[in-house]
């Protein structure tokens, strides 16, 4: 089944109609175009607006950030003013005057009225009396608010005249309501050259609205921003009812931990109630606090989104247009070719009237050109079609009248043969034998032979050039008694042994020799070499022959007519060692001038893939 659904897919695009697969191609093409630019566009877009985001959001936590230490540092350096007047020591330490008393309680309420951040500023010696800003009438508040200052005085106490921020409670402005704020606490001391000692403390609450305005631009409607301590007890946020609990479990605090990055901003990503967050946390300078604070993901990438929407509404308007264009431009396409495929048709039913009225001058008007040209030509060859029968019928009989049946050269030879053993003339029979021998070596099938058959076929051709150089010419033939049962392709050495009579011994006058020497190198290879004394070549032929054989379009070979065929010999041998033994063959060639050359190459005992004795007719 694997292999019938490919086949029945090519099936069903094979039979739909020209037409439609030029549509189909075009809204490929220009769809895939689309897609893979919208999306790299999109995916381009979504980082870089995201970035944007992230960073906005950033500068809006550090604007947030940077206000609320502005107004600590207001208030900081309200609290150390008044901590290190030498005035307002002594005014604590001792027993004041009722006027004195006027004075500072004038002096703390014109501090309020002068600082917008202040809800209440307060001085309170250690026997218990209070100097405020303002004062409660109510009982239950001032008597909370009492308790309250009881326990920051003790935090303030243990602090030894450092610092103290930390949660405190105050009033709202229109109603008589306990709020939750921050305050600054610290122990006030009588400082002297000799010494220091306590004399009560100073508490400046901040003014709740203000630092909610701090905060407008980081709250939205599913999250909202805190300012935390280290454990995760919120120390303050725009709703009062969550000061002073823990986020220490919610997933905001979890992230913001594991998250910790050494720098004072980080944002992150979390999950809530199987929605996305991006969460965002500054460290702020003061009491080792932090404010965090969450965004939905969803709200980060709005436009992310917005432009996502757009994109797609983009894309489908134009795969529209393509689609129409697409099938404009086939229809004036295949309006022509079906004009000629119905024409065709008619052709291949025996009509070779058949003509196109071509309209254009596009390509499909020159193939209709064509056809037409077509149907002209063909309608003439008709004309001539017996009587090319005719003369291809008596050319086929002449051809067959002409074959010659190898064994009617074998009987020619055999009657040469015997009528010179009649006559008493031994050589001629001794030629007619070997030639005999050779051609049927020649002729018999395979392509591979052993050492021991290609050196008998040697010694045949070998021994008519005997004959004919009588005493005068001299062959041997040396070959290690472990390779002759070795196969090799046919006709591998008779070559460069025709190459080495012909081209060396030929010219040269006097005693002529060649020596084909077979031996085993190890137990993969054996060396095959042809040497002769005959005229030799000189240095620069023998590497223009090398040039030659290595690549013969590099240099043109100009030594003699006979190089030639020379070069073919070698080229011949080493294309054949190319093609069976699966290797670049290399050959080497050794020549003096006068002495001789020498031409040996090295075989493998097995061709590529094996010994191929599946052609080889012994």
């Amino acid at each position: 089944m694997s292999l019938i659904k490919p086949w029945l897919n090519r099936k069903r695009l094979t039979g739909i109609q020209f037409r439609s697969k030029m549509i189909l191609s075009f809204f490929l093409v220009i769809g895939l175009t689309a897609l893979i630019m919208g999306y790299s566009y999109y995916r381009i877009m979504s980082r870089e607006l995201k970035a944007s985001m992230l960073e906005g959001l950033e500068k809006l936590t550090e604007q947030t950030v940077d206000t609320l230490e502005l107004h600590f540092k207001t208030i900081g350096s309200i609290g150390y003013s008044y901590f290190s007047d030498t005035s307002v020591q002594q005014f604590l330490e001792g027993t004041p005057s009722f006027d004195n008393q006027k004075y500072y309680r004038n002096k703390l309420e014109g501090q309020k009225m002068q600082t917008p951040l202040i809800s209440y500023i307060q001085m309170t010696r250690l026997g218990g009396e209070q100097f405020s800003s303002y004062y409660y009438y109510n009982s239950t508040l001032r008597s909370m608010m009492a308790d309250d200052q009881k326990t920051l005085h003790e935090q303030a106490r243990l602090l030894d005249g450092f610092p103290l921020w930390t949660v405190s409670i105050t009033t709202a402005k229109n109603e008589l309501k306990a709020i939750h704020t921050i305050s600054y606490v610290q122990q006030m001391k009588r400082i002297t050259s000799n010494s220091q000692y306590p004399v009560g403390y100073i508490q400046i609450a901040m003014d709740p609205d203000i630092l909610e305005k701090a905060f407008l631009g980081l709250d939205n409607d599913e999250g909202s921003s805190y300012i935390v301590d280290r454990e995760g007890t919120i120390i303050f946020t725009s709703t009062n009812d969550r000061i002073g609990k823990s986020i220490a479990g919610d997933p905001l605090f979890t992230a913001y931990r594991n998250n910790l990055t050494g720098s004072r901003y980080a944002d992150f990503q979390f999950s809530k109630n199987d929605k996305k967050y991006i969460g965002f946390a500054h460290s702020l300078s003061y009491g080792g606090w932090t404010v965090v604070g969450s965004v939905p993901l969803d709200r980060i990438l709005h436009k992310v989104n917005v432009f996502r929407n757009t994109l797609i509404l983009i894309a489908v308007i134009s795969f529209v247009f393509a689609m129409l264009l697409g099938s404009i431009i086939a229809n004036g396409v295949t309006r022509p070719l079906k004009e000629l495929n119905k024409k065709m048709k008619l052709v291949e039913m025996g009509d070779f009237q058949a003509y196109i009225h071509v309209k254009g001058a596009d390509e499909l008007s020159t193939i209709q050109h064509s056809f037409n040209k077509m149907t002209a030509e063909i309608r003439k060859l008709i004309m001539k079609v017996y009587e090319t029968e005719l003369l291809k019928k008596e050319a086929e009989i002449k051809a067959l009248q002409s074959q010659i049946n190898p064994h009617f050269l074998y009987n020619t030879l055999s009657t040469i043969d015997s009528l010179s053993s009649i006559n008493g003339d031994m050589r001629v029979s001794h030629i007619c034998l070997a030639l005999g021998n050779m051609l049927r070596y020649n002729l018999n099938g395979g392509s591979f032979a052993t050492i021991q058959e290609e050196i008998n076929h040697l010694n045949q051709y070998l021994s008519i050039y005997q004959i004919r150089f009588s005493d005068q010419f001299h062959y041997e033939m040396k070959v290690d008694e472990q390779v002759e049962d070795v196969v090799i392709p046919k006709f591998l050495i008779q070559p460069l042994v025709e190459n080495a009579i012909i081209h060396g011994l030929e010219q040269k006058l006097g005693y002529k020799s060649v020596q084909v020497a077979i031996r085993s190198l190890d137990e993969q290879r054996l060396e095959i070499s042809v040497a002769d004394n005959g005229t030799g070549m000189d240095p620069a032929a023998i590497e223009m022959l090398e040039r030659r054989l290595t690549d013969p379009s590099k240099l043109a070979f100009r030594h003699s007519p006979s190089s030639a065929k020379t070069r073919i010999g070698l080229a011949n041998v080493l294309k054949r060692i190319e093609m069976y033994y699966d290797l670049n063959p290399v050959i080497s060639i050794e020549s003096t001038v006068g002495e001789g050359t020498r031409i040996q190459f090295i075989l493998p005992k097995q061709t590529g893939g094996g010994d191929k004795h599946e052609d080889h007719d012994r």
